[in-house]
């Protein structure tokens, strides 16, 4: 058993030292907390940028929930062991997750419309 261990160690260190591997750090950009203080800030004065931090807000958040929803209904359809209440509850989690997650799509897409029709140009 050790030896399998000690194996599977040698094994990995030697793709660690063929592939090297660097810290890679992955972020939504700046903080939720940061953007609703620009938002509050005399800087937001023009309407571009407030059109601009509404949709730097709107859509990370949104994605963050509906992935929340997912697992929530998802456990819920798993957790259910057949009853058809549960399953229509969890069914219905599932269903308002994806509908409210266009909704909110939408309405940036209305808002970047606008934005651009106005001659605001936020998209990007």
């Amino acid at each position: 058993m050790w030896y399998s261990i000690i194996t599977t160690m040698n094994i990995i260190e030697m793709l660690n030292s063929l592939f090297p591997v660097q810290k890679a750090y992955a972020s939504l950009g700046s903080s939720l907390s940061e953007k609703l203080q620009l938002l509050e800030s005399a800087t937001a004065s023009k309407e571009n940028d407030i059109v601009r931090i509404v949709k730097d807000i709107a859509i990370p958040l949104s994605v963050i929930c509906v992935v929340l929803l997912l697992i929530y209904g998802g456990y819920m359809l798993m957790s259910s062991k057949g009853d058809p209440d549960k399953l229509q509850e969890a069914k219905q989690v599932i269903t308002n997750a994806i509908i409210g997650f266009v909704v909110i799509e939408l309405c940036v897409a209305i808002l970047i419309l606008i934005s651009n029709t106005l001659g605001l140009n936020i998209y990007g």
